[in-house]
C-alpha cells in the first residue's frame, strides 16, 4: 500500500512539472528549421562547388591531374543544388496549397498500404519449392 501511495505521489508531481518543461514544436518552427537545414546545405553545395572548381583549376597543368576527382565534387554540389530547390518547391506547395497537398499525401499514403496488402497476399500465395 506505501509503494502504490509514493507511486501516486510521484506521478502527481511529474504531472505537476510536465507541462512546464515540455515544449513541442509547432508547424511554423519547423517548416523554420528545415529552412535552416536548407540554407546550410546550400552554403555547403556552393562552397564544395568552388572548391571543386578551384581544385580543377589548380591541376590545370599537372601530370597525372586527377582533374576527374574535381569534376565529380563539382557534379555532386550540382546534384545537391537540385535536390534543395526541389525540397524547396514541395515546402513551398505544402505552405501555399495545404489542402492539395492533404490530398497528394492521402493518395500516396493509400497506394503504398494497397501495395503493400498486395505484395503480402501475392508472396502468401505462392508456395515454396521443397529441393
Amino acid at each position: 500500500m506505501r509503494y502504490v501511495i509514493r507511486y501516486i505521489q510521484g506521478v502527481a508531481v511529474l504531472v505537476g512539472v510536465v507541462p512546464i518543461s515540455a515544449s513541442a514544436f509547432t508547424i511554423p518552427q519547423v517548416i523554420g528549421l528545415f529552412n535552416v537545414f536548407v540554407g546550410l546545405m546550400l552554403t555547403v553545395a556552393i562552397l564544395l562547388f568552388c572548391a571543386g572548381f578551384i581544385t580543377w583549376i589548380a591541376r590545370l597543368g599537372t601530370w597525372p591531374s586527377y582533374r576527374t576527382e574535381a569534376i565529380k565534387i563539382m557534379e555532386w554540389s550540382v546534384v545537391v543544388l537540385f535536390v534543395l530547390v526541389v525540397l524547396l518547391a514541395i515546402v513551398q506547395f505544402f505552405q501555399n496549397h495545404p489542402r492539395a497537398a492533404g490530398y497528394v499525401v492521402s493518395t500516396i499514403v493509400l497506394l503504398v498500404v494497397l501495395g503493400a496488402i498486395f505484395v503480402v497476399l501475392f508472396r502468401s500465395g505462392e508456395k515454396e519449392e521443397k529441393h
